[in-house]
């Protein structure tokens, strides 16, 4: 056999050997865990937090930054469920072929049939339709030496022209982890971290304390949640939005359709706790 071929055999083998065992640690991945992909100087490109067997809290900063609003997601690639309480999203997927198949140097035309659950605005339509693209470019390796992180590169555009959506772009989904961030920033992930959070929000929290900017922001998020007040506003969020969640995502519910759910979140945004 030739060399370079033997080579290749024995990275690949690598790489799915490193799949596997990630594979198992996510299977083991119990409501509390959280994972971070962090760069160079341990700021936050993206994270999951494990709410419920079947949802999941995502946050990503492709820069390093503070986060953008919170999804909640059955998956990461081509969710079935996603829902996002700030823009008062709640939404079900469902797609003309599964994504999943399209190996590398594939594309496909996939239509997403997208049904808006309540609660809805007045002038919403409960039902859309828009076929995407999807290019997988390739399949990499991006992370530490000890623990690379294996997974396709792919991109989604839209049919028409000029047309804009937030999931187009090139895009990384860590197969193993379930994650998905943009392509340039799965470039400079260093480090992975997992660990328990006492909940969602305190899961954004944690974020925000180690995306290190800006610096009087993080300090106060920091010195909060040092605070007993602290502890006991996390733990009434978890046992009233995370268990909800974990009970009625599937289901299509959203606990912002209960006001006192919707306050109880409310009281752990960093916003909130920080508001200046």
């Amino acid at each position: 056999m030739p060399v370079r071929y033997r080579d290749m055999i024995t990275r690949l083998a690598s790489f799915l050997l490193i799949g596997l065992a990630c594979a198992a640690a996510a299977a083991q991945e119990l409501p509390g865990d959280y994972v971070l992909l962090l760069d160079r100087d341990s700021h936050p490109l993206a994270g999951s937090y494990r709410i419920g067997p079947d949802v999941k809290m995502t946050l990503t900063s492709a820069d390093g930054g503070l986060p953008g609003n919170p999804v909640y997601l059955d998956r990461a690639f081509f969710p079935a469920r996603e829902a996002e309480m700030l823009s008062f999203y709640n939404g079900r997927h469902a797609y003309s072929s599964d994504p999943a198949a399209v190996d590398v140097g594939g594309e496909a035309s996939i239509l997403d049939k997208e049904t808006l659950l309540p609660p809805l605005f007045k002038d919403q339509t409960p039902e859309r339709e828009k076929t995407l693209k999807l290019t997988v470019l390739a399949r990499l390796a991006f992370g530490p030496a000890d623990r690379k992180l294996v997974g396709k590169v792919y991109k989604v555009e839209g049919i028409e022209p000029g047309d804009k959506d937030w999931r187009y772009g090139d895009f990384f989904h860590v197969e193993a982890l379930d994650i998905v961030l943009p392509a340039n920033a799965a470039r400079a992930i260093a480090s992975v971290e997992t660990g328990k959070a006492l909940g969602s929000g305190d899961f954004q929290a944690l974020y925000v304390e180690k995306s290190g900017a800006p610096p009087d922001f993080v300090s106060c998020i920091a010195e909060k949640r040092r605070t007993p007040e602290y502890r006991l506003l996390a733990e009434r969020q978890r046992a009233g939005v995370d268990a909800f969640l974990a009970e009625n995502f599937t289901s299509g519910k959203a606990f912002w359709a209960d006001t006192a759910l919707y306050d109880t979140n409310q009281a752990m945004s960093v916003y909130t706790l920080c508001p200046n």
